[in-house]
């Protein structure tokens, strides 16, 4: 996944590559109270709840594209940020799923 920044003329000023999605339980039982997504009708909630907890997101977003500086929030666009916040999610949840179970336990 790649984070793009942009500058005041629209044009792309830095790249951030998300590194391996490797999210703690921590951040991903954040990730799963703040975007609710089993709840959601569509995209406009989503657009609704991430404003509401800017804050929280960042930090989680901070964990897969640690490149990104503070102001580099500033030059994303959502369009791109919302399909990222989705990916990070179901890529999660992806791992979650593959983890073996050992039918001994």
């Amino acid at each position: 996944m790649i984070l793009n920044v942009y500058g005041k003329n629209k044009e792309i000023v830095k790249k951030c590559e998300a590194k391996e999605i490797d999210l703690m339980y921590g951040t991903v039982r954040s990730l799963m109270r703040l975007l609710k997504v089993d709840k959601m009708k569509d995209t406009f909630e989503l657009l609704d709840v991430m404003c509401e907890a800017w804050e929280e997101l960042t930090v989680i977003l901070e964990d897969v594209f640690p490149d990104m500086e503070e102001e580099d929030w500033n030059g994303v666009k959502v369009a791109e940020l919302l399909p990222i916040i989705l990916d990070v999610f179901k890529s999660s949840f992806s791992q979650i799923l593959t983890i073996p179970k050992d039918p001994k336990n």
